[in-house]
């Protein structure tokens, strides 16, 4: 089965007009918009079930300006990389009129720009949609199964905690920081890869791969998936199971060994112990605001890191080499801060290869590839 097709003139030459070139983004968008519709409808209908006021549209403000804020230091980092590229590469020096012509033909091309808006436009919607649910987690299904994945974690490791084998490697407390320092641009990378692939026109069945997964991911995972598998990870486990805690060892060494340790001259501050803890006081305040929610199970940070490495795997060997990487710090870091256990992980792999397959598979259809990129052959 193939994995890409190139289908870099997808969208209509500049002489078939505007007209035709919003037809085929809007047809080739429509999956996403379709899966995203609906997941907003069942969004809100959820939380009207369950009584409260809160809907996916509260507050969208906010979060359309920290978008845009996001988007704005990725368009940017991305025309960085692409100005390199074009000068060390292309051989085409940016004080020449054929690199501005360029800029304007290829990076802010019509075909590509009109392409990318429409996903633009409504991927806030999806991220609220998925912070209302998130939020609404243990008002539908309280955090009850922490104690099974920490005993399932001790099962699959053979009588030890997953962080107790990491320990010994990563127990130091300038690894410690540096492992939290790139978890903390996990959000940035995430967004740069979706943009990536929203505004791309080089492998359209690529591109449409990731933003479908990309979107059952955050609706079937981060949304049905957390809501069966409630839980809520090790940093919360003496708060929501009440017993005596197996992760105080391993909080205490980031809380007392690692914070406040200087290193390079500077007191370390992780920033997973104070999400963590905002995070909990959002939760204990009731507040449904972007990105409160509690979830540990299974874990978005490995399964959207996974989708990201194996995108990267179809940009050649470097990019696949730093996306593979990226995800290893993710999945380790994801169990030495607390956040999750390891089944998470391993739950999240699997159920990602597993939507990845399918939408492959679904995408390879000739009627649904017909449909999608049927202008492309016009």
């Amino acid at each position: 089965m193939p994995t890409s097709i190139d289908l870099s003139d997808s969208l209509p030459p500049a002489r078939s007009g505007w007209r035709a070139s919003i037809v085929a983004s809007l047809r080739e968008n429509s999956p996403v918009y379709l899966l995203i519709v609906l997941y907003l409808i069942g969004a809100d209908s959820l939380s009207a079930w369950v009584g409260t006021p809160h809907r996916s549209f509260d507050r969208i403000g906010p979060s359309y300006q920290g978008y845009i804020a996001v988007c704005t230091a990725a368009l940017a980092f991305a025309f960085i990389i692409w100005i390199v590229h074009l000068s060390l590469v292309r051989k085409i020096s940016i004080q020449t009129r054929e690199a501005w012509r360029l800029v304007r033909t290829e990076f802010f091309s019509r075909e590509r720009i009109l392409l990318a808006l429409p996903i633009l436009a409504i991927w806030p919607v999806l991220a609220r949609a998925f912070s209302l649910v998130k939020a609404l987690i243990p008002a539908i299904h309280p955090y009850s199964l922490d104690p099974l994945f920490h005993q399932l974690d001790r099962t699959l490791h053979f009588g030890y905690d997953p962080w107790t084998l990491l320990q010994p490697i990563l127990g130091y407390p300038v690894v410690t920081w540096g492992i939290d320092f790139l978890y903390a641009l996990w959000l940035f990378v995430m967004y740069f890869a979706i943009l990536l692939q929203i505004t791309s026109t080089r492998d359209r069945r690529l591109r449409a791969q990731f933003l479908i997964v990309s979107v059952l991911a955050w609706t079937v995972l981060g949304g049905a998936g957390a809501m069966l598998l409630s839980s809520a990870g090790p940093c919360y486990y003496a708060l929501v199971v009440g017993t005596p805690d197996p992760y105080a060892a391993q909080m205490a060494y980031l809380r007392e060994s690692v914070q406040g340790t200087v290193v390079l001259g500077q007191e370390i501050v992780l920033v997973a112990l104070r999400v963590q803890d905002m995070l909990w006081d959002f939760y204990q305040a009731g507040d449904f605001g972007f990105g409160h929610g509690i979830s540990a199970a299974p874990s978005m940070h490995v399964a959207s890191t996974w989708m990201i490495a194996r995108m990267a795997q179809c940009y050649g060997r470097r990019a696949a080499i730093a996306g593979w990487s990226f995800f290893g710090i993710i999945f380790v870091g994801s169990i030495h801060l607390g956040w999750h256990y390891a089944i998470d992980g391993y739950i999240s792999i699997i159920s990602i290869w597993a939507l990845w397959r399918l939408a492959g598979w679904w995408l390879d259809r000739p009627r649904v590839k017909a449909f999608l990129f049927s202008t492309a052959r016009a």
